[in-house]
């Protein structure tokens, strides 16, 4: 089931959407979820972390390094006083480079501690990075502001060969089945969005792609410059345009989640033209500034209605309904813009439009009710 909304821009500038509750209709086969358990321990994790076999620093956009100098302080003294640590769970598709699913901080403060003090570590600049000291203990006080290697050799035996329980996803486990168990299992201080965990499944090309897509100056002057990047909200609207551009909406069956992932997924075959893609893409976003200007994509039921938040459908419907138009066509329409403009304002006073729009958006018939009907109102204009 999906959840009925969407991460939302603070400024208000993304209008919160409400995708209803409308039923998975081909859940994953729950017999295809493979995960190891694998009894490890903490120095098997810094091993990991020495030769970059953990991937710290992912496209994920969601950050590491978030918690305080002293919540990690606190970690390891948790350690040292022998209280056993949650689990951690990792995608290990790639062995030679684990993605963390869960314990994104906890695995921070390790490489913060130990790794950077035991190996020199710089960043981009090449300047060296410090490693972390210990500060505001509890109860060990007496080695407050030391780093790893200044502790006894006991005490950095005792973290080292502390006992920890690892889950590894193993590969050839169905990327929906990795989707969803991302989503059941990520409980981090900063859970990740939708859009993060398909980034997280999808690295390589179809990562790099929506990446690309969404850093276009016709994307960002199209969305007003009102979408930020920093949960990914950016690269969700544009896995939206792709999905529904290389899979016809007629094919549509809920959820959105499981769809988008596989429109996302799509991009690995190699007989996907990239340049196409992107080509049409620019070339709907350019027809709705041409015709909308800084309005695009937002709700209007009056000439005189209050400039309203974008909403994730109409981009998904107009973006996509535009690029499947040529471009002579296109500019019958942007000719007769005024015309559109009034029109689109009749349509959205559709109650079956606005319906499926608004609310319940993720549902089948709503997806085939906006497509339709966008259709045939672009159609009128050039016709």
């Amino acid at each position: 089931m999906s959840d009925n909304s969407t991460h939302t821009e603070e400024n208000g500038q993304v209008e919160k959407e409400n995708l209803g509750d409308s039923l998975i209709v081909s859940p994953f086969d729950p017999t295809k979820i493979d995960i190891q358990s694998k009894p490890s321990t903490i120095d098997q994790i810094v091993a990991r972390l020495k030769y970059e076999e953990i991937e710290l620093f992912s496209d994920f956009q969601r950050k590491s390094d978030l918690w305080s100098a002293e919540k990690q302080s606190r970690l390891i003294e948790s350690i040292l006083i022998r209280i056993p640590l949650p689990a951690f769970y990792f995608d290990g598709t790639d062995d030679n480079k684990w993605l963390i699913v869960d314990g994104l901080q906890r695995i921070s403060a390790l490489n913060n501690f130990i790794v950077k003090d035991i190996i020199e570590k710089k960043d981009e600049a090449g300047t060296p990075l410090p490693p972390m000291k210990l500060i505001n203990l509890e109860f060990l006080t007496a080695y407050h502001g030391k780093t790893f290697t200044q502790l006894p050799r006991d005490l950095q035996r005792r973290i080292l060969e502390t006992q920890i329980q690892a889950y590894i996803i193993k590969q050839g486990t169905p990327d929906e089945v990795k989707y969803n168990i991302f989503k059941r299992i990520n409980t981090g201080g900063l859970v990740l969005e939708p859009q993060e965990i398909r980034n997280a499944l999808n690295q390589g090309v179809p990562s790099k792609f929506v990446k690309k897509l969404s850093e276009l100056d016709e994307f960002k002057k199209a969305t007003d410059y009102a979408i930020k990047p920093d949960r990914m909200e950016d690269r969700d609207f544009v896995t939206r345009f792709i999905s529904f551009y290389l899979i016809d909406y007629k094919t549509y069956e809920p959820d959105l989640d499981t769809f988008l992932n596989k429109g996302m997924a799509a991009l690995k075959d190699s007989k996907i033209n990239l340049d196409k893609i992107e080509a049409d893409f620019a070339k709907s976003l350019n027809a709705c500034i041409a015709i909308f200007g800084n309005d695009a994509f937002r709700k209007r039921l009056d000439k005189e209605d209050r400039r309203k938040p974008i909403n994730k459908t109409l981009f998904e419907v107009l973006t996509v309904s535009l690029s499947k138009i040529d471009t002579d066509s296109i500019a019958r329409i942007i000719e007769k813009k005024e015309e559109v403009k009034s029109s689109f304002i009749h349509l959205c006073n559709d109650s079956d439009f606005w319906n499926a729009i608004t609310t319940a958006t993720a549902e089948k018939n709503k997806v085939s009710t906006r497509f339709e009907k966008v259709a045939a109102f672009l159609n009128s204009f050039i016709l």
